[in-house]
């Protein structure tokens, strides 16, 4: 830090004629604005402050030590100077004071800066405000089992989840959770925010979260049994899955209750071919029962109901202060069969997934009218496509799990008229690859998160980098995880946003800083690729750096004051790996916030910013750093610059005050923005107006070789949306486009987005066209599709089929109505019979494949006579 002192001294003003009169000097006033940087490679530090009035000069004062043992090092006349005299890696200490013939002033407010040797990197950062304008949500800076509810108050966590393993067989009477896999199966009490060892209680966990000023996500098991009370080892009360006393010894057990066991039993081959132990769930659960309908069974000592939890959650929930009732739909599905294989010793299937997902997410909705449900709270990469049950993508289409799921349960929403699906739930830890030093490890934490966004990262991770991992996805080794979820979620079942409630990489240890400069880079990456909701896996420890990044964007200022809600384009020119920006502005373009974050542990970057859309007039940094990694650093706000220079290993807010000339009048979106479709095949977006009143023109697109944009209805109003045909080419990738509008106020502002093209479409040919009989009767022929796979990556064998009629009913055999869906055999073929309407007609029935393998229709045409 830097002090600026003012010297003055007593002297007796000059006669002047014969008058007598005396002038006085008085002392200059006391610096203020005193701010400092440290350029690398030069080895310097340039220091500026304000100009006192009356000052005739300035003493620079330097020290090694906070608030004492200052030594004057210059004294310059004008309010800047530049200390060359200082080594690498030594923190200084300024002060100044003015000085004019009166005396000097008092020191002002202490500076502090650490040089470092290094070469410099220049990268030019360009926020453009007229593009890729969007609401960002502030839902994304979520966390679960904070330590307590002062953390969640002071880190401005926007979402406190009550999720994990545990949850998935928590009792909510008797305040307890099996801990399965995680810890030799036994029952424990549980707790809500983990180190404080408070909220057992989940009702009162919403309460809490909700005084502590934020919102809760709930979990809401769907597995059918519940832990009991919580184990006693002696006198044993037996509440654990595997003991050694009934099932003989095992590979390993609990040190601290050695009849608890791992349910293997014990061999040489314990780790290569394990044998595994059937439970009998009573041992260590109850059974978990929707309502009161339901018997419970003479076998069980007691049982649980979801219905009477659901309603005693929604009562807190609707306390004051309202919070949306957010209930994920149980934890990792998918892996249930190892994570919970006392109770699910069998993988997840397909089909079990759809149907129990379903079943519970309804019934939920009618226990609390107002859940807000997210599912399928998908465990990682490989499920995502692959599910858990080897066998199950072979026997429906060779359709990747997550494309399959959705599609099913938007199907059958859609034929029973209701919404089973608030919002698309993945896990999204980014796949990172084994390092062997530390400094390794730190420079894969802090690049990883390319693996959310970038469609030039090849995945470091075997996980992810095996081109066998998807059947249908393009592109098959570059995650490209966030559009590539939003493409698939947004073109299969239309206004489900995208949720992502664990996520984290602590490569070198939650503590390390290069935690927190992934953690920046993530937030950062979630606001502008329009992630919905996000809770990371666990929420920040005080005591780590991480925790001083998220609240560079929730309370940098320790008044609650955060990153602004309107996302905004910002590009940069420096490598990914090493430097990251993210731009936003507030309603009224009188506030700008950029991060921008330094993971080059060597250099200084030495930034040139271009502002589009945005005259700014001050800025003031806070930032974090390596050298003070627990503390938000504030600087004084100074006069627009547009070069500043960042350390390395640092995380830097610009909080930027200043004007927008040129403000669109409304804000709109491509709706949707990101799409999926098949290689040839065609979509249509749906230009829509954000915020109103208003209107826009829709201009040329300019897109990227390999798929073509046309407008064919430009304009966009309240009431009226626009159109863009999209036409894909022959060859599977990510593709950029950018469309620009003109508002009714002359401002052209532009939306950018991808479609994701993939295999070219399945085929149908069909049989039964073209038929007519009488009215009211069963038209003589089935009507069918053979599901002809072709390149798409899938396969002809169970496929689902969306059959629609626009008279009449149609029938599978097993339901009738006017939507069914029928499976397709081992030949490929899927078939309905049409019962023909009353009176005389034509009819239409149209065939949909499903949307992973490119959605192919047939129509068919018959006549009621």
């Amino acid at each position: 830090m830097v002090f600026v002192l003012a010297i003055t001294s007593c002297g007796s003003g000059s006669s002047s004629g014969g008058g007598g009169g005396t002038t006085t000097t008085t002392i200059p006033a006391t610096p203020t604005g005193l701010s400092a940087s440290a350029s690398a490679g030069t080895l310097q530090v340039n220091l500026s402050w304000s100009t006192s009035g009356g000052a005739a000069s300035y003493n620079v004062k330097r020290s090694t030590t906070s608030g004492s043992g200052y030594t004057t090092v210059s004294s310059p006349a004008t309010a800047s100077y530049t200390d060359t005299a200082v080594a690498s890696g030594t923190t200084y200490y300024y002060v100044v004071s003015a000085v004019n013939s009166a005396g000097e002033s008092a020191n002002s407010a202490q500076v502090t800066v650490t040089p470092l040797a290094g070469a410099s990197t220049l990268v030019h950062v360009t926020v453009d405000t007229l593009t890729n304008k969007h609401f960002l949500s502030s839902q994304i800076y979520g966390g679960a089992y904070p330590k307590n509810a002062a953390t969640v108050t002071d880190s401005g966590l926007s979402i406190v989840r009550w999720g994990g393993n545990a949850t998935s067989t928590y009792n909510w009477q008797a305040k307890t959770y099996n801990a399965d896999f995680d810890y030799f199966f036994e029952d424990f009490g549980a707790s809500g925010f983990s180190t404080s060892g408070t909220d057992a209680d989940s009702v009162q966990f919403v309460q809490d979260v909700k005084a502590a000023g934020s919102a809760a996500l709930m979990t809401m098991p769907m597995l059918p049994w519940v832990a009991k009370s919580a184990e006693i080892a002696s006198p044993a009360n037996g509440h654990w899955s595997f003991s050694v006393a009934k099932y003989g010894a095992q590979c390993q057990t609990d040190q601290y209750n050695p009849d608890a066991g791992n349910g293997v039993v014990l061999s040489s081959t314990c780790s290569t071919s394990p044998t595994y132990i059937t439970a009998n769930p009573n041992d260590a659960y109850v059974p978990l029962l929707d309502d009161h309908t339901q018997t419970c069974p003479s076998t069980a000592s007691s049982c649980v109901y979801r219905s009477d939890w659901a309603t005693a959650l929604s009562t807190a929930f609707s306390a004051a202060p309202v919070t949306p009732h957010y209930y994920d739909m149980d934890n990792e599905i998918d892996i249930w069969g190892s994570t919970h294989r006392d109770i699910h010793p069998n993988p997840s299937g397909y089909n079990e997934l759809r149907d129990t997902f379903i079943a519970e997410s309804r019934a939920l909705k009618t226990w609390d009218t107002a859940a807000v449900r997210l599912g399928p709270v998908s465990c990682c990469w490989y499920f995502y496509f692959n599910g858990a049950n080897s066998s199950d993508k072979a026997n429906h289409a060779g359709v990747d799990f997550l494309p399959w799921w959705l599609n099913e349960v938007y199907w059958r929403d859609q034929i029973d008229g209701i919404q089973s699906l608030d919002m698309f739930d993945i896990h999204a830890y980014p796949d990172a690859p084994s390092e062997s030093t530390l400094a390794s490890e730190q420079a894969l934490a802090a690049r990883i998160y390319r693996d959310y966004w970038d469609p030039t990262y090849v995945s470091e991770s075997s996980t992810i980098n095996q081109p066998y991992v998807t059947d249908i996805q393009p592109n098959r080794t570059i995650p490209f995880r966030i559009p590539r979820m939003r493409a698939m979620v947004n073109t299969i079942y239309p206004g489900v946003p995208l949720a992502m409630t664990e996520w984290s990489a602590e490569i070198a240890s939650a503590s390390d800083f290069s935690t927190a400069l992934g953690d920046a880079d993530a937030y950062g990456i979630m606001g502008r690729e329009r992630v919905s909701l996000a809770s990371r896996w666990e929420a920040p420890d005080p005591a780590n750096p991480n925790y001083q990044a998220l609240k560079l964007y929730t309370n940098y200022d320790g008044q609650h004051h955060s990153f602004q809600y309107i996302s905004v384009a910002d590009t940069n020119d420096g490598d990914p790996n090493l430097f990251s920006s993210y731009a936003a502005v507030d309603g009224s373009g009188s506030t700008m916030t950029v991060m921008f974050i330094n993971k080059d542990p060597q250099n200084t970057a030495q930034v040139q910013f271009a502002l589009n859309g945005f005259t700014p007039s001050f800025v003031t940094t806070y930032t974090l750093s390596k050298s003070s990694p627990n503390t938000i650093a504030a600087s004084s706000s100074k006069t627009w610059n547009s070069n500043i220079s960042f350390a390395p290993y640092s995380i830097t807010l610009l909080v930027i005050g200043g004007s927008s000339p040129r403000t669109p009048t409304v804000l709109w979106d491509l709706n949707p923005d990101t799409v999926m479709l098949p290689a040839g095949g065609t979509v249509t977006l749906s230009p829509k107006l954000v915020t109103q009143p208003g209107s826009l023109t829709l201009g040329t697109p300019a897109f990227d070789s390999g798929i073509s944009l046309a407008v064919t209805s430009s304009s966009v109003t309240a009431g009226q949306n626009g159109a863009i045909t999209v036409t894909a080419g022959n060859t599977p990738g990510f593709y950029h486009y950018s469309v620009p509008a003109t508002d009714n106020s002359s401002v052209t502002s532009t939306q950018t987005g991808y479609i994701i093209v993939g295999n070219p479409a399945a085929t149908f040919t069909k049989t039964g066209d073209a038929q007519s009989g009488a009215a009211g009767t069963l038209l003589p022929s089935a009507l069918s599709v053979t599901l002809v796979p072709g390149s798409s990556g899938g396969t002809a064998h169970g496929g689902s089929v969306l059959f629609r009629t626009d008279g009449g009913t149609i029938s599978n055999g097993t339901t009738s109505g006017t939507k069914v869906i029928a499976v397709t055999n081992s030949s490929g073929v899927a078939s309905v019979t049409l019962t023909l309407p009353s009176s005389a007609a034509t009819v239409h029935v149209t065939a949909e494949g499903q949307y992973g393998l490119g959605h192919p229709v047939a129509t068919f045409t018959a006549t009621a006579h």
